[in-house]
């Protein structure tokens, strides 16, 4: 069982809240309504194919379902705004699992009606919501990505890269079949306003984007030793952004030692990379979008060397988002919804949201450490592969801030154990309060875990303390 499927399960467990909805059946006049409600608030996941109780129903031909639902969703919210419409299975059954990130463009609009959260449900905003809405929009300053890109005209972007956004799968009807020209179907992509080209359009599609924007440079280099400041290849790459992508990448892949390893598939050994493709380029894309822009001193670097290699991009993370939370999995907060959108459209970004997830399963499956994630402020953050030989081990310095009620849980937690036992020892008689306040928590910071995720109301179900669990323990017992 991956990840990605335990978390579902995990969110079952927590029931409907502020961020979860569950839906019997699929509708895209309901649904609908809830993802443009997830947009305009906190970000949250829609689950179809499962009742307000969690009892798992399942979603018949759920694959067309999915396009069809995702086709029709991104047609009629407005404006343009990435999500992600999965199908997942649960218990046998397949259930269309809907990811919405909090929209950076409020207010966000479902067939022309606005939408919000209020507790765990979902209502039209209400006149005075919407003003504030729209106040708060013109007051903020406009993000980087958005701002008019200075000395840019459509003369200097690339044909190749231009052709290779507007012919690509995903890319809208409405812009394929633009006959008005090249600017008016960036505009319609949000890469264009009032006929000037963006920031975004310059770091995606120009010629050489580093001329205006020296923060656009990559550096790569590969060391020769752990110690050694000798480095056997340096290069530093600019352009339009997935040829760089992909530059980059197969830098990472020519600097990787190979390792032999044995296929049950093809039941033979074979010669594969020391660190998985498909993890290395789901960091380098996430380097890509969600990045800081803003400051000429900013950039993105990647250092190799025999016990590790490191992908580093300018900024922090997100607001609400720490290194713990991105480790686990959590709802994707995009920095940059533009540029993020075009890579989208692309096909080289998936899964909205999951990409630490995919990069963690996929280390987990050749036998890796877990890659570790580590921000400090605005220093930037840093995304980290192990070799064999080298583990990362979680301190308590790491270990995320709980609550005071976590705090207690996580000392009563020895072994395996009950809920009905935690909840006893804490002396609490309020399952709903013990839920919510206590066990919830505690499972959404990954501090402790089920002992059987795949059946979450399981009568055997018990919980453990994970590693990060251990760590705060330990900062407890320090203290």
């Amino acid at each position: 069982m991956n990840r990605s499927l335990s978390q579902l399960k995990k969110l079952l467990l927590l029931g409907e809240s502020q961020n979860l909805e569950l839906k019997a059946r699929v509708s895209t006049s309901m649904c609908g309504r809830h993802v443009c409600a997830f947009l305009n608030s906190q970000g949250g996941y829609l689950l179809c194919g499962v009742d307000n109780d969690g009892q798992i129903l399942g979603v018949d031909d759920a694959q067309r379902a999915a396009q069809k639902m995702e086709t029709q969703l991104k047609t009629q919210i407005q404006p343009p705004v990435l999500f992600s419409v999965e199908v997942q299975e649960i218990d046998d059954r397949q259930v269309l699992v809907i990811e919405v990130p909090s929209g950076k463009d409020v207010p966000y609009a479902f067939r022309n009606d606005i939408y919000i959260r209020q507790g765990e449900g979902t209502v039209k905003a209400s006149i005075d919501i919407i003003r504030d809405m729209v106040l708060r929009k013109q007051i903020e300053p406009e993000r980087w990505e958005r701002l008019f890109a200075s000395e840019l005209d459509e003369q200097q972007l690339s044909r190749t890269a231009c052709h290779k956004l507007l012919s690509a799968p995903r890319i809208p009807l409405e812009v394929r079949q633009s006959d008005q020209g090249l600017l008016h179907q960036l505009q319609l992509l949000s890469l264009a306003k009032y006929g000037r080209l963006t920031n975004a359009a310059d770091v995606l599609l120009a010629q050489d984007p580093s001329r205006r924007h020296p923060q656009a440079r990559v550096r790569a280099v590969c060391y020769s030793s752990k110690t050694s400041d000798e480095y056997p290849d340096l290069q530093h790459f600019a352009g339009p952004m997935t040829e760089v992508i992909e530059q980059l990448s197969a830098f990472i892949m020519r600097n990787t030692p190979v390792k032999a390893r044995f296929s049950q598939s093809r039941n033979q050994r074979e010669d594969l990379p020391l660190y998985p493709e498909m993890a290395i380029r789901e960091g380098v894309v996430n380097a890509f979008a969600h990045r800081d822009y803003s400051s000429f001193s900013g950039g993105i670097k990647v250092e190799i060397s025999p016990a590790r290699l490191q992908i580093w991009n300018s900024g922090s993370l997100p607001e609400g988002v720490d290194a713990n939370k991105l480790q686990q999995g959590h709802i994707s907060v995009l920095r940059n919804p533009d540029i993020a959108h075009a890579l989208y459209l692309q096909g080289y970004m998936e899964k909205l949201g999951r990409g630490s997830v995919l990069i963690r399963q996929a280390c987990q499956d050749i036998g890796l450490a877990p890659p570790v994630w580590h921000s400090e402020g605005n220093s930037g953050v840093t995304l980290t592969f192990f070799t064999p030989e080298v583990t990362p081990e979680v301190t308590p310095e790491v270990a995320p801030e709980v609550t005071p009620e976590v705090e207690k849980l996580i000392v009563l937690v020895n072994g395996d154990i009950k809920r009905s036992e935690l909840q006893h020892q804490l002396k609490l008689t309020d399952a709903e309060h013990f839920r919510k306040r206590y066990l919830s928590p505690a499972l959404e910071q990954g501090v402790i875990a089920m002992t059987i995720p795949e059946k979450p109301t399981s009568s055997n179900q018990r919980y453990r303390l994970t590693n990060l669990g251990k760590a705060v323990r330990k900062r407890l017992d320090e203290q």
